[in-house]
């Protein structure tokens, strides 16, 4: 620090200590209509004085009905429509005071309201102002209204000076728009802007609640920040490590750990950052987002660049969109294509620019998909224009069905029955004896063809309306007419579960801690029993058992 800095220092601390001589300095002066000599039964001299009473000390004027004045210790009492007006801006009134002129404090009771300047009133029954610091403080309940905020506590302290009060023990914080709950709040009476530590919860007037581990909240302009927060609006529940609320431009925005629960659907999409326009009802989510539904004893796992979940009123309208690099995960379907768009309302699936899908053996692909669930379970697929359908036989070779459009029909379990083709069919199907005896190819041009499925397998086709068919033998089948133009088997693209999202793993993770129960008696036998209990595959429980072995160890 130069020279320069340190005489301002000085200078300043000199102005300070002055201040405060100045403020506590001098015999407090008074008048009254009435004034008595008494004495206490200890013998300690004071006067009563009664009517129009006025102490004075500096800036520092007291008004009363009556009061008790103990010159001796420069102190007083006052009683009665208690007025303080320190300064130009700070005015008290209270039912009763106890002033010590020497140490600057002012103890006031009953009724107390602490007015600075137009705009800020604090309320309480219980006030400690100290005049040389200007800082007050309450106790047993206070108050604090200023032109667009109430905010209330048990306890708090205001300092003048800095515009700072401070609030704890069950602050609310009463706004145009919400109600704010915390159990300490900082708030700057100039700015507006609250600072809150520790759990604070928040309910908005539009019935969204917030639940987080504290934040920062510009009243003024209604822009909120968050830590480790959660949002809960009519249809879902955002959390986030860090949360972002505009209620002007109702406006919400998390990030880091993001997870967005659909309430109604089952739905629960988990990324790194989202978004959310409640003006419009569209939550965006990105940054490796991973869409998971719950559908029965199975769940649909689908990752994509984005995730856009679209709020309606009209609830056949309302849907979530992925789009750009699209993978899908469930135990009896997966896919891939560019987009997506999911209806809740009839749980239907649409699936644009190059969807291909897998069901156990078959393959299949179309300019667009589309397949419903009912009850969790696959109900039925359509294929639109180009549609191409592969089957894998018992002897790896491809049954090959193409059509203009196709439509699939699933059992009772999720597993295809039927699949019709309308318009424009052509099939390559190859005849077998048993699972293992290739006896020829059928080569069949037709309008119109029913395949039937048993267990996932093609079982036979149908043909209608004037087939063109074509049987050929083993010996005169060319490998240049196997298989029908636009085939290409793409199983090297189907995902895997740990395809669907590069962090699934974690997940993963977190929904296995949460199904173990240790044993508290940490017997290293009881856990290796607790987790074969999870019926999980051999490599997670090897994996569980290297975890805990340490543990138990120490």
């Amino acid at each position: 620090m130069g020279k320069k800095a340190l005489f301002c220092l000085f200078l300043l601390l000199c102005l300070s200590a002055h201040l405060q001589a100045q403020k506590n300095g001098g015999k407090i002066k008074y008048k009254a209509e009435k004034l008595t000599n008494a004495r206490r039964e200890d013998g300690v001299r004071f006067k009563k004085l009664l009517d129009k009473v006025v102490f004075k000390q500096n800036e520092t004027i007291v008004y009363c009905d009556s009061a008790y004045f103990f010159k001796e210790d420069n102190r007083m009492e006052a009683f009665g429509r208690v007025r303080i007006k320190d300064g130009d801006s700070v005015t008290i009134r209270s039912k009763s005071l106890i002033y010590e002129g020497n140490r600057g404090m002012a103890k006031l009771r009953d009724n107390v309201v602490y007015k600075r300047g137009h705009s800020l009133t604090l309320y309480t029954d219980f006030l400690d102002y100290n005049l040389i610091l200007e800082v007050a403080k309450f106790y047993n309940n206070g108050k604090l209204v200023d032109d667009n905020n109430t905010l209330t506590s048990n306890s708090g302290k205001f300092l003048s000076r800095s515009n700072y009060a401070y609030f704890y023990d069950d602050v609310l914080l009463v706004a145009p728009e919400y109600n704010l709950r915390a159990d300490q709040m900082e708030y700057n009476t100039l700015t507006e802007v609250a600072y809150t530590r520790g759990p604070t919860f928040i309910d908005n007037r539009d019935g969204t609640t917030v639940d987080s581990d504290g934040g920062v909240f510009k009243t003024r302009i209604e822009q909120t920040t968050f830590n480790k927060g959660t949002i809960e609006t009519r249809n879902y529940i955002l959390v986030g490590d860090d949360i972002f609320i505009d209620d002007q431009k109702r406006f919400y925005k998390a990030t880091g750990n993001v997870v967005m629960t659909s309430k109604k659907d089952n739905i629960i999409i988990f990324g790194d950052q989202s978004i959310y326009d409640k003006q419009l009802g569209i939550s965006k989510v990105y940054g490796n987002p991973l869409m998971k539904k719950v559908m029965a004893e199975d769940t649909l796992f689908m990752s994509a660049d984005t995730l856009v979940a679209i709020e309606h009123a009209d609830k056949d309208k309302e849907r979530v969109l992925a789009y750009h690099g699209v993978k899908m995960f469930k135990e009896d379907l997966q896919g891939i294509c560019d987009s997506v768009a999911y209806f809740s309302a009839d749980s239907t699936m649409h699936m644009y620019i190059d969807p291909l899908l897998w069901n156990e053996d078959n393959q299949m692909e179309a300019d667009s998909i589309n397949v419903t669930f009912s009850n969790g379970l696959l109900h039925e697929m359509r294929l639109k224009r180009n549609s191409f359908m592969t089957s894998l036989d018992t002897m790896g070779q491809h049954n090959q069905i193409k059509g203009r459009k196709m439509h699939g029909y699933f059992d009772d379990l999720g597993d295809l029955e039927i699949m019709d083709v309308d318009g424009n069919g052509e099939s390559h199907y190859f005849v077998l004896e048993g699972d293992s005896l290739f006896v020829g190819m059928n080569k069949i041009f037709c309008s119109k063809m029913r395949m039937r499925f048993e267990n996932n397998d093609l079982n036979n086709i149908s043909f209608y309306t004037n087939p063109e068919a074509k049987f050929i033998p083993p010996h005169e089948l060319k490998q240049a007419i196997v298989f029908l133009e636009g085939f290409n088997w793409r199983i090297e693209e189907r995902p895997e579960k740990s395809d669907v999202a590069t962090y699934y793993k974690e997940v993963e993770k977190v929904e296995t801690k949460e199904k173990i129960k240790l044993p508290s008696d940490l017997d290293m036998s009881k856990i290796k029993k607790a987790i074969d209990n999870l019926d999980l595959p051999e490599k997670t429980v090897d994996e569980l058992q290297q975890t805990v072995q340490p543990l138990i160890s120490k």
